[in-house]
């Protein structure tokens, strides 16, 4: 004899299928593009801020690949493990997951980490357009390097409420020469042992330590890492525009455990991330997402990223 339990339990399990089968239906039938990566994640050598140091990259990059679709696309990111001894699992902040929960990248609740040598298949539909990143959501892999941009531009056919002459993605985010291995026990202890402030801030994965940019720039400092010609790792991320024109810059902060404020020397008219309501300001204080639109006249650009008066960053 069939228990009532066990014949509900198997109704439930064919009820799923059928709404997951009408799902990936409808996902398919709606988009118009499909994208696909294949990425391998390794530790590697990188000088992020001057000085060498080891990090979380993806296919020798860093930070990692930027992604770029339409509204209504499905991204298919393929993704191996050679990290050799450690799990790896990636967050896609912002994205909705309509149907594909088990994508979201959460260790231990929507999916097992991916082990070491193993590949795993991320698939998802991007359905709103924003500006979004994404990142390692395993122990302190942000924090190690593994992040990037992705970016949904609006669907065939339709138009965004503003102008713009050029685009620019900036990324943000905190960086110590400590090992994250060395953070994760500090900040796991009883008491905690608080790992101190970052030694740099980074912009699109460069920053300098020890040294200002107005030293970088005019040769004032006796720090190899502040003696840039422009070819290193380290060197400034420029923003190349012209007089009267408009850019947008799409931020995404990335940061591990820092909140960030974020100055220009300018107006700015800003849209938060799925363009809900424009406001002008000078100085942006960082949630994770945000989008700006620049208007540059004839002066010259500051660009000022602050915590605790912590870097200063000229354009």
């Amino acid at each position: 004899m069939v228990e009532p339990f066990s014949r509900s339990f198997k109704g439930l399990i064919i009820w799923c299928i059928l709404l997951y089968m009408i799902q990936c239906s409808l996902a398919t039938s709606n988009t118009t593009g499909r994208h696909f990566h294949k990425w391998e994640v390794a530790y590697m050598y990188w000088s992020p801020d001057g000085v060498e140091n080891v990090v979380m990259g993806i296919n020798g990059q860093f930070p990692g690949p930027t992604i770029r679709a339409r509204a209504g696309d499905i991204v298919h990111v393929q993704l191996t493990n050679k990290l050799h001894t450690e799990g790896v699992v990636i967050h896609w902040h912002g994205i909705r997951q309509k149907g594909t929960p088990w994508a979201d990248g959460t260790a231990s609740i929507s999916q097992c980490v991916i082990n070491p040598g193993e590949t795993f298949d991320y698939r998802f539909t991007v359905d709103r357009a924003g500006t979004y990143f994404y990142h390692g959501h395993y122990g302190m892999q942000r924090s190690a390097g593994l992040y990037g941009a992705l970016i949904v531009d609006v669907a065939e056919g339709e138009k965004e409420p503003f102008h713009y002459d050029g685009e620019f993605d900036l990324l943000l985010s905190d960086w110590w020469h400590q090992s994250v291995h060395h953070q994760e026990v500090g900040l796991s202890s009883k008491p905690m042992r608080w790992i101190g402030e970052p030694q740099a801030l980074l912009v699109n994965g460069r920053g300098q330590y020890g040294c200002s940019m107005v030293a970088a720039h005019y040769g004032n400092s006796s720090l190899s890492q502040c003696n840039i010609t422009g070819n290193e790792q380290w060197a400034p991320y420029i923003l190349h525009v012209d007089p009267n024109k408009t850019y947008r810059i799409r931020i995404a902060s990335t940061t591990a455990l820092a909140s960030l404020n974020l100055a220009i020397g300018v107006s700015l008219l800003l849209w938060q991330q799925n363009f809900d309501s424009p406001s002008h300001l000078h100085e942006l204080g960082l949630a994770p997402l945000a989008l700006c639109l620049l208007h540059h006249g004839k002066e010259n650009l500051r660009f000022e990223t602050v915590m605790l008066l912590f870097c200063h960053i000229i354009s």
